[in-house]
């Protein structure tokens, strides 16, 4: 666990945006958006064998159907998500269907993120605050962005940006997104630990454990899953 502000969250939470079928799991992802997306209640099965063994949490993405697998896993057991906006979607809109989720943690967009707009970024924390959740915000763009973030007169608590062992993802590499995300006291998950799919996490997990507070990969299969655990306990127990 790692507490940020008065909440609790689990080191490891349940990814989603695998279940989207992004362009970044090339081949796969039409695969996967046909075998999830379009069947809330397969992402429901994913969400719930994942609490049932032991960190009860997830990291979900604001789109109507991962938000209903949510509230479906919820019917089986509830446990808190942390969530992330989508900048082409309205803010109050996606607010609205958040909260019946009661997530602990949202974080901005990082397209908004990396606009460095200081003004609009005030606004869009403002909100989540007011709607009763933690803000956060995402950097695709860790050593550009985070020491002038730091610098914004900006109600954040957290980071979301990409992690993992093989510099994947992150810009403009792994060394210097690492130095950026080593000089915030905020709170980090990093998201891509496994760089989609590209690292086993035998060899993903000991690294993102050692950078972030916590980690969301994303699973295509329940074997997966129990494969994460047996690793992820071996690393803290």
């Amino acid at each position: 666990m790692f507490k940020i502000e008065d909440k609790e969250l689990p080191m490891m939470l349940c990814g989603s945006s695998i279940f989207l079928g992004d362009g970044l799991f090339g081949f796969r992802a039409t695969d996967y958006r046909i075998k999830f997306y379009n069947h809330p209640d397969s992402m429901a099965d994913i969400f719930v064998h994942f609490i049932r063994k032991g960190c009860k949490g997830a990291h979900v993405l604001c789109y109507d159907n991962i938000v209903k697998a949510v509230k479906m896993a919820y019917d089986v057991e509830k446990f808190p998500v942390t969530a992330s906006l989508i900048a082409s979607k309205d803010i109050s809109d996606q607010l609205k269907a958040l909260s019946r989720l009661e997530p602990v943690l949202v974080f901005v967009s990082p397209s908004h993120t990396d606009a460095l707009d200081e003004k609009t970024l005030g606004t869009l924390t403002g909100e989540i605050r007011n709607a009763g959740m933690i803000p956060g915000l995402t950097t695709h763009q860790p050593e550009a962005s985070i020491p002038l973030l730091e610098k914004m007169d900006i109600d954040f608590s957290a980071y979301l940006t990409p992690i993992n062992k093989k510099g994947k993802h992150m810009i403009p590499n792994r060394e210097r997104a690492l130095n950026a995300v080593k000089s915030t006291e905020k709170k980090v998950i990093a998201s891509k630990p496994l760089a989609v799919g590209a690292i086993k996490p035998a060899e993903g997990f000991p690294f993102v454990i050692e950078h972030a507070d916590a980690f969301c990969p994303g699973f295509s299969s329940k074997d997966q899953i129990d494969d994460a655990y047996r690793v992820l306990n071996q690393l803290v127990k």
